[in-house]
């Protein structure tokens, strides 16, 4: 079988459970994305040898790196970093930076939908304008959410823009 058809499969596998579980949980869960980090390395480690295995955490380590301080601000949960990362580990480095690119293009996108749908731009400028406000008084770095607040009319499951962002990768491959 083609080694790149088994890439998309692990893809397509992990990109669908993850979503399933975000839409069901508000979370994506360690039992989905850490077997697929296992699988990426252990796919490009049999590729590739030791330069595949370099490939996966390469892959693995770079959506930890660029997007910890989302997460330390509460604008992204750890499940998408480690979801990134399982991306990462079956597909690379640069495949990763091209997902995590075009996954927040798509997520601004949504976002935008959604205020346009919910004609809510103004609830959500004043919480973002108060936000700002509260970080520069207090000269320190507060969190922007709590994710367990389902009742905020501004969030979304991030994984709807993941799969547009590796769809996207996809096509540009």
């Amino acid at each position: 079988m083609n080694i790149i058809i088994v890439k998309y499969l692990e893809i397509v596998i992990l990109i669908i459970l993850s979503l399933m579980s975000d839409i069901e949980t508000y979370k994506i869960k360690n039992i989905i994305v850490y077997p697929f980090i296992i699988i990426g390395i252990i796919t490009n480690l049999y590729l590739d040898g030791i330069g595949g295995l370099f490939f996966s955490l390469k892959g693995v380590i770079i959506p930890i790196f660029l997007l910890n301080i989302l997460f330390i601000l509460r604008m992204l949960g750890a499940g998408d970093i480690k979801l990134f990362s399982a991306i990462g580990a079956i597909m690379g480095g640069k495949f990763v930076l091209y997902t995590i690119l075009y996954s927040f293009l798509c997520g601004g996108f949504i976002a935008l939908l959604l205020i346009i749908i919910r004609k809510n731009a103004m609830e959500r400028f004043k919480e973002l304008y108060i936000y700002l406000k509260n970080s520069f008084i207090t000269s320190s770095i507060l969190p922007y959410t709590d994710f367990k607040d389902k009742s905020d009319g501004g969030k979304f499951r991030f994984t709807m823009a993941v799969t547009c962002g590796i769809c996207i990768s996809l096509i540009q491959m």
